[in-house]
């Protein structure tokens, strides 16, 4: 920098060789001599600076207003003398001096001494643009590092070097009023260019709700003043809100900017119309969503499907679309209770506008015929009718202008909300498309149960239960046990746990399809008291036993909680029955292990007391099994709630809050292991997404003794700032990883990292590079683990270059995660991955398990790799994110609680509810998929087509050899016979002699025959060689489709199709739903989505009138008359022969 401005021209007529002359003037006494030197440095101090700094000691006692100490005599008169301009410009030079030696705070402290003749921030000059920006950009580090210490109350590091600040007395220095002005003025100077973006940012930065205020302000009167349209608004909008969600580390003051932002927005969807007023309308709800704000949400969605105004000839029903499309977007988030609480807002099918929203609200299910049809209580769960409570606080909706009922298209389309929100339609559609587009390989199942039925694996029931839940990854939501129902007598090798854990895994395989869930799991569950009969008794529970009884119950859970928009009706009515057996199997563990863990995936995220309370009742039990099941129930029960922590005021979660101090005083005073660690898992779960409300609830439990409860301190670290990038939460992690006494800890903290990080991926393999040499080997396989978790389903060539090394290593535990975190890399990879070298993994996987020589945790590695690899019939993939960009709650909690498989081996069927389809379905108006429609990718078809199916090997059949005869054989055979025709006769020599030439000359036309064939072979065995065609560079996508995390960056929406999405801006990802360009046409080409129950149905028969017997268009009455007109026509036929023709 110092060069570049040093050759900026100056202002004087004739250049300055040297400065010294100039610099002598400044010891004169003469003021105005002084001010004269002052000026002309001024003027040449960017090329002469470097004299000029030997004078810097003269120029600060100038501005100070006195001279330099040598010069003891004249400080008394000096001070007197010179004036204010003279001191200005002496700050002025000298700040110049101090830019060129690249000290730019003394710089901005001489330069605020030197008024705005010389640091003009509005309008600088072109000589002072590189000294000006650079003084204001640390003005601004300067004031931000200043706010930001007065709205933590802590110590912040500075913008520039990173480094702390050594001592207040270097703030002293610069006058914080001065300081404040000058960003004040970098402010107006925003408002002036329209840079109301560069304006936000630093009042983010600077945790100044009142600038935010102001500049938002600024912005919204820019749409009245002409200035700025309304679209440009709202992008700048949707750059804030981006801004505040991603770059505020600080929750209270992320709250703060958001609220404003939505008020801003709120202002726009009002006064807004068209393309603006829909974007704001995205943007709000998205910014309402972020707030918690459920009631604002449904408001805008009433809103939308209610508005009237129309800018085309579809306005209203793309308007209806528009509203249905963020309700999908809602569901993909993860938070059940939130969209029921959203559901609560939007009017039932036969409500007027006037009387919507109001008390509990009646949720249709997914049939036609409402027969799903509940209610749900105030906090937005599902209730019985006797159960439901009037909500204390109505819902204002915004009525129709025009009309005091909705139409009959209007309730539709709350109907179809309903559908979506809490019908379980998104699960439909999930479920169909995972039955239908299948892609599981059914030969790896085959193979890997030939490799375990070997000798020296056939007993280990290890690599038994790891291969059926291998079998229940590979097929996870596709509803395809054929496997299991054809290799009954293999599946009756579990015994025990085992047994539990291969039944559970049925809820795997069938997760979403909660029509036929009671149908499915009927053999396996306990027996019940009818439910239609309040006075039955239910059937004692044996004390032993249960395995398969418990296992179906955990089953249960996992088939209506894997999928986060399940039907609200159905989950109920599981968790119903779930917590009937919870409350009468406390005799037998087995049967309370997996009615726990069925209640707390039902109910998760509910927050519901109730359940929490029987769950607590099993937990003081003191049963090692079941308390553990009971107390990871309560932390899914109430996951995010942050009950216990300082900011919980309402009465539930005070409530909450004893309960959870409860539990910490019962992980001190239980001797149970499994009690503890689950108890610190719930504490962890119970932190997601708290932040820095969590802080003090993670202190107490990082400060413990216990390494178990240290062990769910960490977990709950990762979880409170999932997705955040939080610098704390890292440094908390990496300092813990590598000075905690405790193994287990140490891996928990390195796991941590891809929880926190899991936006930037690309962020862990660089934090772990050098975990991965640590001497620990439980780092070392936290390590692998989580760069796969953090990589998932990206094929990274560099990571996957990273875990090779470990795939080698001593330890068995450190190659198993080597080989799961590899395996989660190459999620819905194609054959051509990494140069292809995915094939050599899964090759290595087979070997792998074949090997008898590798011990049972790498070869457990290797089988759950192989169903990792193609998780939910290669339609699956391990994701944290949504579309939108939250962190999916249900896929973070099933995550942390398939880690712990470490300890507990049935929790490797979480997995189920941490993985998402990756299906892209486009839908109209009734729910249809339009057929023609169809996706742009911009990509060779090869970068993502499924992996090719293994092959069975033919078994070739041994041919027999024929053995050959040498030509000296035939002529001793020829001689012995001609010695036997000699005593025949000569008649019989001449015969063999004759054969005797025949055969020599069949010899020489074969031997020749053979010659020519190896010199040249046949005209017609020459095939021509084809020539391969180049692969095309994009194709067209099909609609429904899978389309993977990677491939949505290339993929683009054709607009010039008859069916567009109502939102073209956004990835095409996800369900995507479609506005009709030409409604008045009719498409017969729509396909209807159906469950796999549905799916396997027979076609209805061909349409028919039937007819009564004796009717006259009965078939055997119009027989009967066709057969008597031949009868009487043969007979008349018969009468006409001729004689003659008779006798003949």
């Amino acid at each position: 920098m110092a060069t570049a401005v040093s050759m900026m021209t100056t202002t004087a007529t004739t250049p300055i060789a040297t400065a010294s002359g100039l610099l002598a003037l400044l010891s004169e006494p003469d003021p105005t001599l002084v001010s004269h030197a002052l000026t002309k440095l001024l003027s040449v101090v960017d090329t002469l600076w470097h004299e000029v700094a030997e004078a810097l000691p003269d120029l600060e006692a100038i501005a100070e207003g006195g001279a330099h100490d040598d010069d003891d005599d004249n400080v008394a008169m000096a001070g007197e003398v010179y004036n204010d301009a003279t001191r200005k410009t002496a700050a002025a030079l000298a700040s110049r001096v101090f830019f060129h030696l690249e000290e730019p705070r003394q710089a901005l402290r001489l330069a605020l001494e030197s008024g705005d003749e010389h640091f003009d921030v509005l309008s600088p000059s072109a000589n002072d643009g590189a000294y000006v920006e650079r003084l204001v950009n640390a003005a601004i580090g300067e004031y931000v590092a200043r706010k930001q210490r007065e709205f933590d109350g802590s110590e912040v590091v500075a913008s520039d070097g990173g480094e702390e600040k050594k001592q207040e007395e270097e703030e002293d220095e610069l006058d914080i009023v001065k300081l404040q002005n000058v960003v004040h003025l970098m402010f107006q100077r925003c408002y002036i260019d329209g840079s109301y973006g560069h304006a936000l940012g630093v009042a983010f930065e600077a945790r100044e709700g009142i600038k935010v205020k102001e500049i938002l302000d600024k912005l919204l009167l820019s749409i009245s003043s002409g200035s700025s349209d309304a679209n440009s608004v709202v992008e700048t909008l949707k750059y804030a809100l981006s801004s505040a969600y991603n770059l505020i580390p600080s929750k209270a003051f992320r709250s703060q900017a958001l609220e404003l932002i939505a008020s801003s927005l709120l202002q726009v969807f009002v006064d807004g119309s068209g393309l603006a007023r829909r974007n704001a309308a995205c943007t709000l709800v998205l910014c309402r969503q972020l707030l918690g704000d459920a009631t604002a949400v449904g408001e805008i969605i009433v809103q939308l499907i209610d508005d009237k105004e129309s800018d085309g000839k579809n306005g209203d029903d793309d308007a209806a679309l528009l509203g249905l499309q963020l309700c999908f977007d809602i569901i993909d988030s993860g938070d059940q209770a939130f969209v029921n609480k959203v559901a609560l807002c939007l009017p039932k099918q036969g409500d007027s506008a006037s009387s919507s929203g109001a008390g509990a609200a009646i949720v249709e299910g997914s049939n036609a015929e409402g027969q799903d049809t509940f209610e749900v209580d105030s906090n937005g769960n599902a209730a019985s009718p006797s159960a439901v409570v009037a909500n204390e606080r109505s819902v204002e909706v915004a009525e129709p202008a025009a009309t005091t009922h909705r139409s009959e298209s209007t309730l539709t389309h709350f109907f179809n909300a309903h559908r979506i929100l809490t019908g379980g339609f998104t699960s439909e559609l999930s479920l169909s498309f995972l039955y239908k587009n299948s892609n599981s390989d059914k030969l790896l199942m085959a193979n890997l149960k030939k490799s375990l039925e070997e000798r020296s694996m056939a007993r280990n029931s290890v690599l038994h239960n790891c291969a059926v839940t291998a079998h229940g990854y590979l097929n996870c939501g596709t509803t395809n046990d054929d496997f299991l129902r054809d290799n009954l007598d293999w599946m009756k090798k579990a015994s025990n746990w085992a047994k539990f854990s291969a039944t559970a895994s049925m809820g795997v395989i069938h997760a979403g399809h909660t029509t036929e869930a009671m149908t499915l799991l009927e053999p396996y569950l306990p027996p019940s008291a009818p439910a239609n009969d309040p006075a039955a008794v239910h059937p004692t529970v044996s004390s032993t036993g249960g395995y398969a009884e418990g296992g179906s119950l955990y089953a249960l859970g996992l088939i209506h909680g894997s999928h986060a928009g399940s039907s609200t009706a159905k989950r109920s009515e599981a968790s119903t029955f779930l917590r009937q057996h919870l409350r009468n199997s406390h005799a037998n563990e087995v049967i309370s292990h997996g009615a726990a863990l069925g209640v707390g995936l039902t109910s998760l995220g509910s927050g519901d007391l109730d359940v929490v309370n029987e769950l607590k009742e099993l937990l003081y039990t003191d049963s090692a099994v079941a308390g553990e099941a009971a107390s990871i129930a309560m932390g899914m029960v109430l996951v995010g709630s942050g009950a216990g922590n300082a900011t919980s005021s309402s009465v539930a979660n005070e409530e909450l809050g004893e309960i959870v101090a409860e539990l910490r005083n019962y992980s001190r005073e239980t001797h149970h292991e499994k009690i503890i660690r689950g108890i610190a898992m719930c504490l962890a779960l119970v932190n997601y997404g708290q932040e820095e409300n969590a802080d003090a609830s993670i202190e107490e439990m990082r400060g413990d003794r216990d390494p178990i409860i240290r062990y769910g301190a960490m977990y709950g670290l990762a979880l409170a700032y999932c997705g955040t990038g939080s610098n704390k939460a890292i440094r908390i992690l990496l300092h813990t990883a590598v000075s905690d006494v405790s193994d287990d800890v140490r891996m928990a903290s390195v796991i941590g990292l891809a929880l926190v990080l899991h936006k930037t991926p690309e962020r862990v393999p660089e934090l772990v590079r050098l975990l991965l040499e640590s001497f620990n080997p439980h780092v070392r396989y936290a390590s692998c683990m989580a760069v796969g978790i953090a990589m998932a389903g990206t094929g990274d060539a560099e990571s996957v270059a990273l875990l090779e090394p470990m795939l080698t290593d001593m330890a068995d535990h450190v190659r198993q995660g080597a080989l799961l975190g590899t395996s989660m890399i190459y999620m819905q990879q194609s054959d051509t991955c990494n140069h292809r070298k995915i094939k050599t993994f899964r090759e290595k996987l087979a070997s792998l398990i074949s090997d008898k020589h590798q011990t049972t945790l790498t070869k457990m590695g290797a089988i759950l790799s192989t169903g990792l690899l193609d998780v939910g019939g290669r339609n699956c993939a391990l994701s944290l994110g949504s579309r939108n960009g939250f962190t999916k709650m249900t896929s973070a909690a099933g995550l942390v609680l398939w880690l712990q498989h470490w300890h507990w081996y049935p929790l490797m069927h979480m997995l189920s509810v941490a993985v998402t389809p990756t299906c892209t379905i486009g839908l109209n108006k009734d729910f249809k998929y339009p057929k023609k429609f169809e996706i742009q990718c911009n990509a060779k078809p090869s970068m993502f087509a499924y992996p090719k199916k293994l092959e069975e090997k033919k078994e070739e059949k041994k041919k027999r050899v024929e053995t050959v005869a040498l030509s000296t054989t035939a002529k001793n055979k020829a001689r012995i016979a001609r010695k036997r025709a000699k005593e025949d006769g000569e008649g019989a020599d001449m015969d063999v002699d004759k054969k005797e030439e025949e055969e020599d000359k069949k010899e020489k036309s074969e031997s020749m025959d053979v010659d020519g064939e190896d010199a040249k072979p046949a005209a017609e065995d020459i095939k021509p060689k084809k020539k391969r065609e180049p692969e095309p560079t994009s194709f067209r996508i099909t609609n429904p489709a899978r389309i993977t995390t990677a491939q949505e960056n290339v993929c683009a929406f054709d607009l010039s199709q008859r069916y567009r999405p109502i939102r073209p801006e956004v990835k095409p990802y996800g369900v995507i739903m479609l506005t009709d360009s030409t409604p008045e046409d009719d498409d017969e080409d729509l396909g209807a989505v159906k469950t796999p129950a549905q799916e396997d149905e027979a076609d209805p028969p061909v349409a028919f009138e039937w007819t009564p017997p004796g009717h006259a268009d009965h078939p055997d009455t119009t027989m009967g008359k066709v057969d008597a007109a031949v009868t009487d026509k043969d007979d008349a036929a018969a009468n006409d022969i001729k004689p003659e023709a008779k006798a003949e």
